[in-house]
């Protein structure tokens, strides 16, 4: 069975707004969420800027009532909130879900606060684990400690009754596209009707932080302020971590007719890759990329020469932003079809993810082909020769956009590409 894929629902939580229509907004108006940023009780960290959630804001609108005033994860929170919003916008508040529908998500490691872990140290000054369970009262019930890394897809499938296949995947930046991937292939196949998909993650933590340090790979860059995402450009100098969540609603093509659901986009094929080359770096001459791309267009059934945009993984890496270049030039190189792409970066507005990273952008690429606009790449002051396609610089393009590809690129290698086209009858 081969069924034909639709998004009928979206959600998100991120820097940029508490819901998709003011994230969307944000994207096509070129407004970015990256601001000087700390963690929590330190004052000298070398990472100075990030693109957090507004607590108060979300704790305003979502911190009271269905259960959200519980202890758990920023990522399980912000996932929920957005689960919740993607699921009413599909409709499924007046029709239910179907009864075949099932979750997929990506998400990150639990966050552990390491002050937690005082308490494992007994009189002695050594680590008693005696010690921490007797005084597990004092835990904060939030913590990673109390969490598995299941707890979000869990989580979300738990409280809205969705009682098919249950899925969490955690493959680094590309976790999120992953979870859609799949989603996508099994309604495809015609073992679920519907499926949540997308991802969530917070790695504004002082653990996480640390070891996305020591990999690395965010700026400790001041030189730029709140732009410091530089995307393409010559003075880029690392990611920008970000936090939030993203989810959308998919449905085969027969359920959301069946019940006259709004049809956003047809997802149309997903193709994934492994560079087998370093851990933390891309290949050099992008086979990985190149391959995922190239996969999720056969899959599709799409020529290179009909895409229309590229919503690329953009990192603002010294590595990735070349190398996914180079992966984008051999994909599309008949006719040099690269040349009439329009690239855009949406992390130069949203900050990095991580492991939800794939789900905010594949809803920006659903909804450039839906409205007719490529979001920009902002901070795209000074070129990197080596980066030279049309990344759409400073302001959104009003263009059709009849077939969209989204690229999540992870640590480790771990690739996937998914192909958006203009939903027809």
């Amino acid at each position: 069975m081969s069924r034909r894929v639709v998004v009928t629902g979206l959600g998100a939580v991120c820097g940029l707004g508490l819901d998709w229509q003011t994230m969307w907004e944000g994207l096509v108006e070129g407004r970015s969420a990256v601001r000087a940023w700390q963690p929590p009780g330190v004052d000298d960290f070398p990472v100075k800027y990030a693109a957090p959630v507004d607590d108060a804001a979300f704790e305003a609108r979502y911190g009271a009532g269905d259960g959200m005033d519980r202890p758990m994860e920023r990522r399980v929170r912000f996932g929920l909130a957005a689960a919740a919003q993607a699921l009413a916008d599909a409709g499924f508040a007046e029709t239910g879900a179907p009864a075949r529908t099932g979750t997929a998500v990506g998400s990150g490691v639990p966050e552990r606060d390491p002050y937690e872990l005082l308490h494992a140290v007994g009189e002695d000054g050594q680590p008693s684990w005696a010690t921490l369970y007797a005084d597990r009262a004092a835990l904060d019930r939030a913590s990673g400690l109390f969490c598995t890394n299941d707890a979000l897809a869990a989580g979300i499938a738990a409280r809205h009754e969705l009682r098919g296949p249950a899925l969490n995947f955690s493959t680094a930046c590309a976790g999120a596209a992953h979870a859609i991937g799949h989603g996508f292939r099994m309604i495809r196949r015609g073992e679920v009707d519907a499926m949540l998909v997308g991802g969530a993650d917070s790695v504004l933590n002082l653990p996480t932080m640390t070891g996305l340090l020591l990999l690395g790979a965010p700026s400790t860059s001041e030189l730029f302020g709140n732009r410091l995402c530089r995307a393409f450009d010559r003075d880029r100098s690392g990611l920008v971590a970000a936090e939030g969540a993203a989810m959308l609603v998919l449905e085969s093509e027969e359920s959301a007719r069946r019940r006259g659901a709004r049809i956003l986009a047809e997802v149309a094929g997903f193709g994934s890759s492994l560079d087998a080359y370093q851990v933390t770096a891309p290949h050099p001459e992008g086979h990985g990329a190149a391959l995922a791309m190239s996969r999720a267009l056969a899959d599709a059934g799409v020529e290179p020469d009909r895409v229309d945009s590229v919503n690329a993984h953009g990192t603002s890496t010294p590595l990735n932003d070349p190398v996914e270049t180079r992966a984008i030039k051999d994909v599309f190189a008949a006719g040099e079809h690269y040349r009439r792409l329009a690239v855009t970066a949406n992390k130069t507005m949203l900050g990095h993810l991580i492991a939800a990273a794939g789900a905010p952008e594949l809803i920006a690429t659903v909804l450039s082909v839906r409205d007719g606009v490529v979001p920009p790449t902002l901070n795209l002051e000074n070129p990197d020769p080596a980066c030279d396609l049309d990344y759409v610089p400073g302001s959104a393009r009003q263009q059709e956009v009849s077939v969209a590809v989204s690229n999540s690129f992870g640590f480790g290698g771990l690739n996937a590409s998914l192909v958006v086209r203009g939903y027809e009858q």
